[in-house]
């Protein structure tokens, strides 16, 4: 008796967990960056201005020379500083596991794409961020406009 119990009870075990496992898997909504206004370029002078984001404990920051010409962005310098102080360049993840290196490597990528879009559309609202660098894509944001701000003094 205590054998057929103990063999009933294994049994409706592995029906549960095979029932669960069946189960359809949901993903949580993936974080859409929000839309950036186009910068008020209103009484910039021209000149080259430097400026840094906000510190990311873990990913680091990010720092832009924006060339200004009659008013407008001419040429943009963007580099990402990592939590330990180094530029973040074409090695940038190397000797992680690959997950983490392919993960970085895309977050370089963007890096250098985001000075280029905004170089060639001049225009901030047009720099589309890349999916998995959305903290670089709001540091360069940020870092872009306190520049123009200071282009405006």
């Amino acid at each position: 008796m205590k054998k057929k119990f103990s063999l009933g009870i294994a049994l409706l075990l592995g029906v549960s967990v095979l029932a669960a496992g069946c189960g359809e898997e949901k993903q949580a909504p993936k974080e859409q960056p929000q839309k950036t206004a186009a910068l008020d370029m209103t009484g910039v002078k021209d000149g080259t201005y430097a400026a840094d984001s906000s510190e990311n404990e873990k990913l680091g920051h990010s720092h832009v020379e924006l060339t200004i010409k009659n008013g407008a962005i001419e040429k943009v310098v963007h580099t990402s500083i990592d939590k330990e102080g180094k530029q973040k360049d074409e090695h940038y993840g190397e000797g992680k596991e690959p997950g983490a290196q392919k993960k970085a490597q895309n977050a370089y990528k963007a890096i250098v794409s985001y000075g280029e879009q905004l170089t060639a559309s001049k225009d901030l609202a047009k720099v589309d961020a890349v999916s998995g660098a959305t903290v670089s894509y709001d540091q360069f944001k940020e870092a872009v406009t306190k520049a123009v701000e200071q282009a405006k003094k």
